[in-house]
C-alpha cells in the first residue's frame, strides 16, 4: 500500500508499503522476502508521493479513467440543465434517469479499469462514512418501507429521497473523489458553467423572456425553469454565490458576473427570508474561510460578500416586493414548519427505526397532518413533501437516518477542522465549495430538497473532499493479495448485476411514464387506454397507473352507455359487463400496489360509486373504501361526505324506479344515513361548503324546506358569485312561502348572469302573484330573447295567456324549472 502524505505532514515514519511491478521502485523489507509479493519500505514521503505521482500519470492515461472524467463533467453540466418534455415530469424523471446513467457508467469504467490494472486507488475522506451512512439508512428503511416499490424508484412528486436516487448520488460521490485530477477543478468549472446558464434562463423566464417555448407548452410559463421551483431556483442562487464573486483573470470571469448578476436579481425578484437567510450563511461561512489562516488579508476581499449580507438583511426588514414580475409569478404553496414538525413527530411514534420509508411523507401527513387543514381551502391537499428536507428525512427514514445524518455532520466537523489547520494550502475554488456545501446545508434544514439540489449537495461533498483531502491518495497493489484479488473479481460481477439491474428497471419505469404522459392527453379514451395499457406493461407496480387506468375504463363504460343500443350488436352487454369488471378490478390492483396510500381507497370508493344503478349493492362497498380512505387521512372530510353522495344517489335512484309507488321506507334510510355523513363531514370541518350543501338538499328531499333553507343560507355569504346556488337558495324561499325573500335573491342571480332564464322564469311567476302583469310579461319576452329559447312552447304558451289576460296557474308553486 502507498501513502501519500500531504505536504503539511512534516515527521514520517517507516511504513510498508506495496506497489505493483510496473513501479520503478526495488526497496525490500528484509522480512518480506521469502514472500512472492514485493514490499517497499519508505524512509520519507517523498518516495510515497513519487509512487501515487506515478501511478496518477499511468492512470491519466488509462481509457476507463479518461471514460470517468468525461462522464463526471457531463453528467455535473448536464444535470442542472436537463429538462425533456415526453415523461409527465419535465424535470425530475429526466434528472433521475441522467443520474442513474452517469452513475452506471462511471461505476462500470472504475470496475474495469480496477480489473484491467489490478490496483485500487483510494482517497479516504471523513465525508465517506456520512454517505455510506445515508446509503445504508435508505436501504433499511426500503426494506421496512410502507410503500416498497415507491420508495425505491419514486413518485413523480417525490423522486429525490428514492433509494434509486440515493444509490446514483452516493456512486457519483465516490467517483468524484477517488477519480478527481488536479483537486477537481475540471468538475467545479463544468458545475460553474451549468450553474451560470441555469441562473441565466431561470431569471428570463421570471420576467417574461421564454427562449424554448416553442419546443414545449410548458416552457412558456414564467415558473419554468430547469432547476425545479421558482424558491428552488432561488435557493440555488443563494447557494452557488460563493463560486461566482471571485476575481478571475481568465474567461470565467465574465462567467462569474453574468452568473452572480442573475442570482442577486433572482434574490432580489423573489425576496424571501428563506432565501437570503441561505445567502447570509454562505457569506458568512465564505468570509470566515477565507480569514481563518491566511494571516493578513486586506479587507478589500470582503466587498462583496459584506455588501450582500447588508442588502439580504435590508431586504429581509423592509419586505421589498417586486409587484411588477412577482405578481406573475405562482405561490409555492407548502405545509409550515410547524405542520412538517408535527407530522414527523407523529410518524415516528408510529415507526421509530426507519420510519416510513423513502417517498413516504405523503402517507405521513395524510395520516398526522391533514386534520390541521380540515377547516381551510386546502382540507384536501396532499403534500409530498415537508417545508424542511431535514423534517421529510426523519418520516422517510426515522432513527436510523437521523444517526446517518450525523455521521454527515461529524465529517463536516471534521472538514472544518482539517481546513483551519491547512487553510493556507487549499485553493480558492475549495474555500468556495465548502462556502456552498455550507449553504446547502443550511437549505437543508429550511426547504424541500428536489434531484437537483440532491445531487448539488452529494457533488459538493465529493468537491470538497477532493479539495481538502488531496493528498491523502491510497494505491493497493491487488493482484498479489488473493484476498483482495477475490474480493475485486466479486465486486466486479456483483456491480456490474447491480447496475445492469438499475438500468433495465430505470430505463422501464422512464418508458411507462412517457407511454403514460401519452394516456394523459390522448385527443380519445380508446387512444389512452392504449397507451395506459402499455405503461402498465412496462412497469406493473405503479399504484398510479392502476388508478388512472380504472377512471378510464369507467369513462369507456360512460360512452358505451351513453350510445344508442343497436339491435344488431350483441356483443354491447359483453362489453358494458367487461369494463365494470375491468374498472374494479384495476382499482383493486392499485390497492394492492399500496394499500397504505389513501388515493388508492378513495379512487376504489369512486369506482363503485360510478356503478351505483348498474350493480346490485355496491353502495356498501364505496361506503367500506372511502371508510377506509377516511382512516387513513382522518381530518379530511371530502371521504365522509362522498359517503353522504353514495345514499343521497340511492334515494334519488329508488323514487325513480319506484315511479308513483315509491318504496318510502328504504328512500327514508338512505336519505337518513346520507344525512348522517354530511353531517359528520360539517362536523370535521364546520366550513365544508360541499358537505352543508348537499346537506341542505338531503333536508330538501326530506320535506325540511325550513333546515335546508338554514344550510344554504350559510354558505351563500361565502358564494356571493354564484348564481346558480343563490338561485337554489330562491327556489328554496318559492316553495316554502318567503316570496319577498325569494324575489330579490332571484333578481340578484339576474346581476350575475342576466340570461339565467329559470330565475327570470321563477321571476315571472312572482311579479304575476304580485298582480305586476307588464314586468312578468317583460320577463318572458326577455327569456325568448336568449337565442336557445325564442321557440320554447312553455313560455310562449304562457306568454300568450297573460297578453290575454288569463291566468297561467292558480299557484305558482307548482311551476317546474324549464
Amino acid at each position: 500500500m502507498v501513502n501519500e502524505n500531504t505536504v503539511h505532514n512534516r515527521s514520517f515514519k517507516i511504513r510498508k508499503l506495496s506497489y505493483t511491478r510496473r513501479m520503478d521502485f526495488n526497496f525490500l523489507s528484509p522480512k518480506k522476502e521469502e514472500a512472492h509479493t514485493e514490499t517497499a519500505v519508505y524512509q520519507d514521503s517523498k518516495a510515497a508521493t513519487l509512487a501515487v505521482s506515478h501511478y496518477n500519470e499511468e492512470h491519466s492515461k488509462d481509457r476507463y479513467a479518461i471514460i470517468i472524467r468525461w462522464t463526471l463533467r457531463i453528467g455535473v453540466f448536464l444535470i442542472p440543465l436537463l429538462a425533456l418534455p415526453w415523461t409527465t415530469s419535465l424535470l425530475e424523471i429526466n434528472k433521475q434517469l441522467a443520474l442513474v446513467a452517469v452513475a452506471g457508467i462511471g461505476l462500470l469504467s472504475w470496475l474495469l479499469s480496477l480489473v484491467s490494472t489490478g490496483r485500487l486507488a483510494w482517497r479516504g475522506s471523513p465525508f465517506d462514512k456520512g454517505v455510506l451512512a445515508i446509503f445504508g439508512a435508505t436501504i433499511i428503511a426500503t426494506i421496512f418501507s410502507m410503500s416498497r416499490y415507491n420508495s425505491l424508484f419514486g413518485l413523480p412528486n417525490d423522486v429525490a429521497s428514492a433509494l434509486l436516487t440515493i444509490t446514483a448520488c452516493s456512486i457519483i460521490y465516490f467517483l468524484i473523489v477517488n477519480t478527481s485530477e488536479n483537486e477537481g477543478l475540471e468538475l467545479v468549472d463544468a458545475l460553474k458553467l451549468s450553474l451560470t446558464i441555469a441562473l441565466a434562463y431561470g431569471l428570463l423566464q421570471i420576467v417574461g423572456v421564454s427562449l424554448l417555448k416553442g419546443l414545449w407548452s410548458a416552457a412558456a410559463s414564467r415558473a419554468f425553469n430547469t432547476v425545479g421551483s421558482i424558491n428552488a431556483l432561488g435557493v440555488v442562487a443563494a447557494a452557488s454565490l460563493p463560486f461566482f464573486i471571485r476575481k478571475e483573470n481568465s474567461w470565467r470571469s465574465y462567467m462569474n458576473i453574468a452568473a452572480s448578476a442573475a442570482a442577486l436579481a433572482i434574490l432580489v425578484i423573489l425576496n424571501w427570508w428563506v432565501l437570503w437567510v441561505v445567502t447570509i450563511a454562505d457569506m458568512v461561512a465564505l468570509i470566515m474561510a477565507e480569514s481563518v489562516g491566511r494571516g493578513n488579508l486586506s479587507l478589500s476581499k470582503f466587498i462583496a460578500p459584506m455588501t450582500i449580507i447588508v442588502i439580504g438583511s435590508f431586504l429581509m426588514v423592509i419586505n421589498l416586493n417586486v409587484v411588477a414580475v412577482k405578481k406573475n409569478l405562482p405561490i409555492e404553496v407548502g405545509p409550515s414548519f410547524n405542520l412538517s414538525f408535527q407530522v414527523a413527530k407523529g410518524a415516528l411514534k408510529e415507526s421509530l427505526v426507519t420510519g416510513y420509508g423513502p417517498t413516504g411523507f405523503s402517507m405521513a401527513f395524510d395520516k398526522y397532518g391533514a386534520n390541521s387543514l380540515a377547516n381551510s381551502t386546502l382540507s384536501s391537499t396532499k403534500f409530498f413533501q415537508s417545508t424542511s428536507a431535514f423534517a421529510t428525512a426523519l418520516v422517510n427514514g426515522g432513527l436510523v437516518m437521523l444517526l446517518a445524518l450525523a455521521a454527515l455532520a461529524w465529517g463536516l466537523a471534521e472538514s472544518i477542522r482539517y481546513y483551519i489547520r491547512h487553510a493556507r494550502a487549499i485553493r480558492p475554488e475549495g474555500t468556495a465549495a465548502l462556502a456552498v456545501l455550507a449553504a446547502l446545508i443550511v437549505a437543508f434544514f429550511l426547504y424541500p430538497f428536489n434531484v437537483s439540489l440532491t445531487f448539488l449537495a452529494f457533488a459538493l461533498l465529493g468537491l470538497v473532499s477532493v479539495t481538502l483531502w488531496k493528498g491523502t491518495k491510497r494505491v493497493i497493489d491487488i493482484e498479489n493479495n488473493v484476498a483482495l484479488s477475490l474480493s475485486s473479481s466479486l465486486g466486479f460481477i456483483g456491480g456490474l448485476i447491480v447496475v445492469l439491474i438499475g438500468v433495465y428497471f430505470s430505463v422501464s419505469n422512464y418508458i411507462a411514464d412517457a407511454r403514460y404522459a401519452q394516456a394523459l392527453v390522448a385527443s380519445s379514451r380508446e387512444s389512452a387506454a392504449e397507451h395506459m395499457a402499455e405503461a402498465i406493461n412496462w412497469n406493473g407496480h405503479s399504484d398510479e397507473y392502476y388508478r388512472q387506468g380504472s377512471q378510464l375504463t369507467l369513462g369507456l363504460l360512460s360512452e358505451e352507455l351513453a350510445k344508442k343500443a343497436d339491435p344488431t350488436d350483441t356483443e354491447r352487454t359483453t362489453r358494458i359487463q367487461n369494463y365494470m369488471v375491468s374498472a374494479i378490478n384495476l382499482a383493486r390492483r392499485a390497492i394492492e400496489q399500496g394499500p397504505r396510500e389513501m388515493m388508492n381507497w378513495d379512487n376504489l370508493g369512486q369506482v363503485y360509486q360510478s356503478l351505483i344503478g348498474l350493480v346490485e349493492g355496491v353502495e356498501a362497498l364505496a361506503e367500506e373504501s372511502y371508510l377506509k380512505a377516511a382512516e387513513l387521512r382522518p381530518g379530511d372530510p371530502a371521504f365522509h361526505n362522498k359517503i353522504g353522495n353514495v345514499y343521497l344517489v340511492r334515494a334519488q335512484l329508488l323514487r325513480q324506479q319506484g315511479g308513483a309507488t315509491p318504496n318510502t321506507q328504504q328512500i327514508a334510510e338512505a336519505l337518513d344515513r346520507s344525512e348522517k355523513s354530511f353531517q359528520k363531514a360539517i362536523d370535521i370541518s364546520n366550513n365544508f361548503g360541499l358537505a352543508i350543501y348537499n346537506l341542505g338538499i338531503v333536508y330538501d328531499a326530506q320535506g325540511k324546506l325550513a333546515n335546508a333553507i338554514r344550510q344554504l343560507e350559510k354558505i351563500a355569504p361565502y358564494n356571493a358569485n354564484q348564481p346558480n346556488l343563490k338561485f337554489e337558495l330562491g327556489l328554496l324561499y318559492y316553495r316554502n312561502g318567503d316570496k319577498d325573500k325569494a324575489l330579490g335573491m332571484f333578481q340578484n342571480v339576474l346581476v350575475l348572469q342576466p340570461e339565467f332564464s329559470n330565475a327570470r322564469w321563477y321571476l315571472s311567476l312572482l311579479y304575476e302573484e304580485k298582480g305586476d302583469i307588464s314586468n312578468a310579461i317583460d320577463q318572458l319576452r326577455k327569456i325568448l330573447a336568449v337565442e336557445v329559447n325564442k321557440d320554447n312552447e312553455t313560455v310562449l304558451t304562457r306568454l300568450h295567456q297573460l297578453e290575454q289576460g288569463k291566468p297561467t296557474q292558480p299557484k305558482g308553486v307548482d311551476q317546474k324549472p324549464l
